[in-house]
Formats: C-alpha cells, sequence, structure tokens
C-alpha cells in the first residue's frame, strides 16, 4: 500500500512541477529549461547521492562497462524527448500538452513490452483487456487533441497549434525512456542488499545526468543562437532562478519517489505503476489547467471534452496496468 501511494504521490507532484514555468518574469523557454536540466537531472541527483549512498563510487565501479554506455545512450535520447515535452507544454498549454504527451507515453510503454513478449497474437484474456485499453488511450489522445484545437481562429493560432501537436507527439514517443532507463538501471545493479535500495539512486543519477546533457547542450545552443544570454542577467532574475530551483526540486523528488515505489513492487513494479504514475500526472495537470484559466476563453464543449478526454486516459491507464499484470 505504502509503494502504491508512493506512486500516487509522486504522479501528484510531477503533474505540478511545470506550473510556475507559467509565471517566469524574464527568462524564456530556453533559459528556462536549460538551467532546470542541470538542477534537476544532474545537481540534485548527485547531491542526493554523495549524500545517502556513502559507498557509491562502489556501487558505480560494479556496473559493466557496456551497461554503463547503453544507459547514458538511453539517458541522452530521453533528454531529447524530454526537452520537446517541455516545449509542448509551453505551446499548447499544461492540460493540453501533458494529455497528449502522457497519453502516448502510456500506449507506447505498453506496445513494446507486449510485441516483445507476447507478439501481435491475442491469446489471453489479459491481452484483450491490454488491446482496449490500448484503444482507449489512443481515442483519449484524440478528443484531448481535439478540444485543444477547438477555438483557434486564426491562422497563428493553428499553425502554433500544429506545432506544438508534432512536438507533444514526438515527446509522448520518447517519454517511455524514462521508465526503461529506469528499469534498466535496477538491472544492471547486483542482486545484493546493499544495492536494492539507496544504491539504485547511483544508477538514476548517471542515465539522468545524460539526459541533462543533451537538453541542456541544445537550449543553451538556441540561446546563443538567438543571442538572448543577456536575459539571465535581465528582469526578474531572482524570481526566475527561485521558480526554477522550485520546479527542479519537485520534479527530482517525484522522479527519485517513482522509482523507489515502483522499485519496491517487484519485477512487475514499472510495469504496473508506469500507467498509475501517468494517470495521476494527467489529473493534476489538467486540474492544474483549469485552475491557471487555460481555458477561461474556450467554449464549454471544449472544456467538456477536454475533462472527457482525460477521463479517458486515466481509465485507460488503469486498464492497461491491470492487463500487464496479468502477463
Amino acid at each position: 500500500m505504502i509503494s502504491w501511494l508512493g506512486i500516487i504521490a509522486s504522479g501528484a507532484l510531477n503533474g505540478t512541477f511545470a506550473v510556475p514555468m507559467k509565471t517566469a518574469r524574464g527568462w524564456k523557454f530556453n533559459h528556462i529549461w536549460g538551467v532546470f536540466s542541470l538542477l534537476a537531472m544532474m545537481v540534485i541527483p548527485w547531491a542526493a547521492v554523495l549524500l545517502a549512498v556513502p559507498d557509491w563510487r562502489l556501487t558505480l565501479s560494479s556496473i559493466p562497462s557496456n551497461g554503463l554506455v547503453s544507459l547514458i545512450a538511453l539517458g541522452l535520447l530521453w533528454g531529447v524527448a524530454s526537452l520537446l515535452y517541455g516545449l509542448a507544454l509551453d505551446l499548447l498549454g499544461i492540460a493540453l500538452g501533458y494529455s497528449i504527451q502522457l497519453g502516448l507515453s502510456i500506449a507506447i510503454g505498453a506496445l513494446i513490452p507486449f510485441a516483445s513478449v507476447r507478439g501481435f497474437a491475442v491469446r489471453t484474456v489479459a491481452d484483450v483487456v491490454f488491446l482496449v485499453g490500448l484503444a482507449a488511450m489512443v481515442a483519449g489522445v484524440i478528443v484531448c487533441a481535439r478540444a485543444g484545437r477547438g477555438g483557434r481562429t486564426t491562422a497563428k493560432d493553428r499553425g502554433k497549434f500544429r506545432l506544438g501537436l508534432i512536438v507533444a507527439i514526438a515527446g509522448g514517443i520518447g517519454s517511455p525512456l524514462l521508465n526503461i532507463g529506469i528499469q534498466y538501471g535496477i538491472s544492471l545493479l547486483p542482486r545484493s542488499t546493499e544495492n536494492s535500495g539507496l544504491g539504485q539512486w547511483v544508477a538514476w543519477a548517471v542515465f539522468l545526468s545524460a539526459a541533462s546533457v543533451s537538453q541542456a547542450a541544445i537550449c543553451f545552443y538556441r540561446i546563443s543562437a538567438a543571442r538572448e544570454w543577456a536575459l539571465f542577467r535581465g528582469i526578474g532574475l531572482r524570481y526566475d532562478a527561485t521558480l526554477v530551483l522550485g520546479m527542479s526540486i519537485v520534479w527530482a523528488i517525484s522522479i527519485f519517489l517513482y522509482g523507489a515505489s515502483a522499485a519496491s513492487l517487484g519485477k512487475l513494479g514499472t510495469s504496473v505503476g508506469w500507467p498509475v504514475f501517468i494517470g495521476m500526472i494527467v489529473i493534476t495537470s489538467n486540474a492544474w489547467g483549469v485552475g491557471l484559466g487555460e481555458w477561461r476563453e474556450r467554449s464549454k464543449a471544449d472544456l467538456r471534452r477536454m475533462l472527457f478526454g482525460s477521463a479517458v486516459l486515466v481509465v485507460a491507464a488503469f486498464v492497461i496496468g491491470q492487463a500487464r499484470a496479468g502477463w
């Protein structure tokens, strides 16, 4: 029960961390996401490791070199996907951006193991339940996308929406790499008591640091190309820096809490935990989106459509989780 509460809490935190991004005073997306990448994915994880894992060097040396390279490669790829993830939130808003990307994340994250373990043949009731959940997930994504498009009457708005939709789809496809990286990092550690708990943090810190490098590099390159370095010293510096620090702390806590909670559920932990984690992010982010007035100028029909689509995503997440638990 405690593990499930941890997953629920981590999802709520992850659905909240990006909210302050909308209140930045001087920094633009690349400034926020570049600094956030370094703090949330490198500085904070390694600070946690240094403070809580006294034998972290021994744990790191126990990871096979080829596995370490693969873990870093996964991190670099997920870093790009996570950057797209943040950009989609900036283009589409919190409610819609989260819904589309997380819906795809669950679908892709469920389809890959299904195809590798079960093939594409339907053999059991669990297989049928999975396909039903997957179909519901796709339907929920479509409903949310149509709701987000409603009310965009100008060519500029429609163009921004189309760009945001493309970015969100790309980010959603790459998003499950986080879950894969967490599970893969655990699998690289020796099966010993000392590495079954906080020792996992070392592998996760390696994975997240690699993601930080690719994300921050892209963000700072775009800042340099636009010659916007001066914004780091402009109006709202202290406020924006504090804002990003808060975002980073909340996000890092959510990821480490999810990883620890999912790992404690056993071999199927990341399988059954991922849909619940994502479902809580959808619920929380949509609640914030409505609360922040992102849908205030839309019609009530669009709002109802978005809420219905989000509900479908949440139900589908639990259906997929139940199906995967039965494999």
